[in-house]
């Protein structure tokens, strides 16, 4: 290394320098007692400022080169030849990482004016610290508090366990026998994990892509169906009985929320959505591409949209869940509303005919 500060001419100091790097690169790392053999980038920005004006691509023609003035044998000899044949045409951190090989190696001794002068000595901290990786979420329990009475704020129906953290809960009738039993989809592997009863899925179906939006329904007017939505297109994706797939552009996507529902009383579930923006719900009566059927502007922004035949009358309606009061408010037939507070905060709401009387009632999902 050069000393940079010094009042020597660098024609006549450096060439003994080399010779004497050369050889302390050879020799095997023995470091002192308390002897640096790391810096900061910081530090080593002062070290390149006395040794080349802070110049790393600096070629003097005096056979030291780059911002820590490697000679060429010190640069080779401690694997600088891996980035470029010489420290000047290697980037900044490639000469701060063969500079650290060389200072566990020499010490702040390898640049004896520069190195004292920026404090190299008393540095060890690591110039690129590996990133830390930040701990993952611990999984948890998605635990269900049904009710089969619209008008209690407790639930009615023992408490059980399905599905874990990130799962997206979903209710749907997949046997036929008119009952809403619990389901879950893992957005992260696009799974659906379906059951008929109890808490182990009876069905496990992966459909979509990683960040689809789930969606349930009987798009055939049978069973509940499993599709998605993908946010980034617009798009629906339903899986139908025989098991062939449908698809259908609708809405803006975003952030838009699908929802599921047979709108017209038909016998036959469509889709719709939801922006929680303006509160707005779009619907449509059949499972093709075009414009809502109905729109209908309901609840307040950041909303959930939630769905269901809160009458029995065979026709879906509408219906949100307020997380900041924890409160569903159900939209009837006749334009009137309900509401029922239900869960606590942070819970995520679900609805469905628990026990097949024909009428839809709440349920949340507590974490």
């Amino acid at each position: 290394m050069s000393q940079g500060g010094s009042t020597m001419t660098a024609v006549r100091r450096k060439p003994a320098l080399a010779a004497a790097t050369v050889l302390l690169a050879l020799a095997a790392p023995i470091l002192g007692p308390g002897q640096a053999s790391a810096a900061t980038v910081a530090t080593w920005d002062k070290v390149a400022e006395c040794e080349s004006g802070g110049n790393w691509s600096i070629n003097t023609h005096n056979g030291y080169y780059g911002g820590l003035q490697f000679s060429p044998s010190t640069w080779l000899a401690f694997g600088g030849g891996q980035y470029a044949p010489y420290a000047n045409q290697a980037t900044k951190q490639q000469q701060i990482l063969i500079a650290e090989k060389v200072l566990a190696s020499q010490g702040q001794r390898a640049w004896p004016t520069c190195g004292p002068k920026a404090g190299l000595g008393a540095d060890r901290e690591n110039p690129y610290p590996a990133p830390v990786t930040p701990p993952q979420p611990q999984a948890k329990a998605l635990n269900w508090y049904l009710s089969d009475d619209a008008g209690s704020g407790v639930s009615t129906r023992p408490a059980f366990g399905f599905g874990n953290t990130p799962m997206v809960p979903l209710a749907g009738d997949f046997d036929g026998d008119g009952k809403d039993t619990q389901a879950a989809y893992d957005p992260t592997t696009s799974t659906f994990y379906l059951a008929n009863s109890g808490s182990t899925a009876q069905a496990t179906l992966a459909f979509g892509n990683p960040g689809n939006r789930p969606v349930l329904g009987r798009w055939d007017g049978t069973t509940s169906q499993i599709g998605v939505y993908m946010p980034d297109t617009g798009t629906f994706y339903l899986r139908h009985d025989d098991g062939t797939v449908s698809s259908f552009a609708f809405g803006n996507g975003g952030g838009w929320r699908p929802i599921a529902g047979d709108w017209d009383g038909n016998g036959t579930v469509t889709v719709g959505l939801y922006d929680p923006a303006t509160s707005t719900f779009y619907l449509r009566n059949s499972n093709t591409e075009g414009p809502a059927d109905q729109t209908v502007t309901f609840g307040n922004p950041g909303s959930i949209p939630v769905a269901g035949d809160w009458d029995h009358t065979g026709r879906t309606d509408i219906g949100v869940y307020m997380p900041a009061n924890r409160t569903f408010y159900f939209r009837h037939d006749d334009g009137s509303v309900t509401s029922v507070a239900y869960g606590d905060t942070g819970d995520t709401p679900v609805t469905g005919d628990w026990n097949g009387d024909g009428r839809a009632t709440q349920g949340v999902i507590h974490s």
